[in-house]
């Protein structure tokens, strides 16, 4: 059985390219009725943050990639946090000492960063090689036993080569001679992840697992710990790199990159697996758009690139909107109705709440399809929700339309009084057909009149159409932002009222 796992560090928001790894292992578990693990991997206890592991659940939850086995429910090889296995790495590891495969170390830090220095200004490699590689077992047994700080490094071979198959990349080679002493257990007695994830692996039957390529030049050091251990090491495939517009590996340089900040940006969730299911795997078809339960059947190792992934917001923005735009008006009320709420609370409670929903799913089935996000829903729809209070001459007129004076201005808002007047009782269909008729008969252009009552309705130079707005406000709404809009405009140029 396939065994995936995906294994963060609790020091932070979770990072699209994590979230990228995670999607993976889930597809490639679930596609072979495999498990899936969540391991939290935090012996990194100087970035600990305490609310970082609750979230990477929730969020994979939340994606839908839910784990088989995690810290919560637990599972037949938990724990699954590192903390709380350190016993068992530290018993492996003082065995693999004893077993000649690695070696107490007595350096103190001040040491090794000279050693470094020294190095650098050499321009020699800069790997460490503690001279305490060659002290008898016995020897330095006894000085760990008699209380002396001491790490645990892993004895690398001289002079042999490593050969390595990769899922992605194929076959790799290494030469041992360029790979340092890795450290396996710090002096605190905590494990480094070199020191802990080949033991996390075996113990947790993982079978296949996908990291980044900058984890490459850290495989000799799993296949010399797993020989040392006398186990096998998993499958691996060291992903592309998601890179930035300019190119260079995603970072905070870039923009916004946690997983966090785009769902706060108000990217659906099935846009966001959608689009990074792309960042390094090609379904081998022209097809762009695939859900989950797709992605699980047509997903191929096979088919992973091993060149690096452009990030492109404006791609991912547009594939938002296409998925907005499938939703039914029901669909998107409830999608807001969450949102607004969770990341607008002010507009929700002074703007949103004031309305029924039978209103708001008229405002929506003329903006939702316009939508390219979410968050841009209270900018896009603020003339459905508040009244304009001022207006500029300007906004109106519009040569194209043959709009250019004040008195074509009022003449159009006029007209449209006229007709609502003695329409309050027709169908949105009926008032559009006589808007239609009444100007075609009146020798007017559409534009003429169209376009100044949707300016007086919306106040803005861009919004929903004439007849979309007085739809979604009503006969009376809009008769009174009509004459709003007279009013201000004769007063603002001194003209008679009448």
């Amino acid at each position: 059985m396939i065994v995936t796992r995906f294994p963060p560090s609790p020091t932070g928001p979770l990072h699209i390219g994590s979230i990228r790894t995670a999607l993976y292992s889930y597809l490639l578990a679930k596609q072979n009725n495999g498990t899936f693990i969540l391991r939290i991997e935090d012996t990194d206890r100087t970035r600990f943050v305490e609310w970082a592991s609750d979230n990477f659940l929730r969020l994979l939850k939340l994606f839908g990639c839910t784990p088989d086995e995690w810290y919560g429910i637990g599972g037949p090889n938990g724990p699954y946090v590192q903390s709380e296995r350190i016993e068992f790495y530290q018993k492996h590891l003082h065995k693999m000492v004893a077993d000649g495969f690695a070696y107490y170390c007595f350096a103190t830090i001040e040491e090794v960063e000279t050693d470094r220095a020294e190095k650098e200004s050499l321009w020699l490699p800069t790997h460490f090689q503690s001279k305490d590689r060659e002290l008898p077992y016995d020897e330095a047994r006894a000085r760990v036993d008699a209380g002396e700080s001491y790490s645990i490094r892993l004895k690398v071979p001289k002079w042999e080569k490593i050969i390595f198959d990769d899922m992605i990349r194929g076959r790799l080679e290494f030469a041992t001679n360029e790979v340092e002493d890795q450290v396996l257990l710090k002096t605190d007695g905590i494990p480094t992840y070199h020191g802990a994830v080949v033991l996390d692996d075996y113990a947790m039957k993982v079978t296949h697992m996908f990291r980044g390529e900058e984890w490459i030049s850290s495989i000799p050091k799993q296949v010399l710990t797993a020989r040392a251990l006398g186990i096998e090491l998993p499958r691996y495939g060291h992903l592309p790199l998601i890179l930035g517009t300019d190119r260079k590996k995603l970072s905070k340089r870039n923009g916004d990159v946690s997983v966090d900040n785009f769902l706060e940006k108000w990217y659906l969730v099935e846009a966001i697996i959608n689009y990074i299911a792309l960042l390094g795997w090609n379904p081998k078809t022209t097809e762009e758009f695939f859900t989950l339960s797709e992605l699980i059947e047509r997903f191929d190792v096979a088919h992973i690139q091993k060149a690096g992934a452009i990030f492109d917001m404006e791609k991912l923005t547009w594939m938002n909107g296409k998925y907005i735009a499938k939703l039914t008006s029901a669909e998107l009320y409830d999608r807001l109705d969450i949102y607004l709420k969770e990341y607008q609370s002010e507009y929700a409670t002074t703007t949103w709440q004031n309305f029924d929903r039978k209103y708001h799913l008229r405002v929506l089935s003329e903006v939702g399809i316009r939508l390219p996000t979410l968050s841009q829903f209270s900018e896009l729809s603020k003339c459905c929700y508040v009244q304009p209070t001022e207006y500029l001459l300007q906004t109106f007129c519009n040569e194209k339309m043959k709009v250019t004076t004040l008195e074509e201005v009022l003449m159009a808002i006029d007209f449209a009084r006229d007709i609502l007047t003695i329409s309050s009782n027709s169908s949105a269909e009926e008032l559009q057909k006589q808007f239609l008729e009444k100007i075609a008969s009146s020798g007017l252009k559409n534009g003429q009149i169209l376009y100044p009552v949707r300016v007086a309705l919306s106040g803005e130079q861009f919004s929903p159409g004439a007849f979309e707005l007085i739809s979604i406000l009503g006969i009376d709404e809009s008769l009174t932002r009509l004459n709003n809009a007279r009013n201000f405009l004769i007063s603002s140029h001194e003209l008679p009222r009448t």
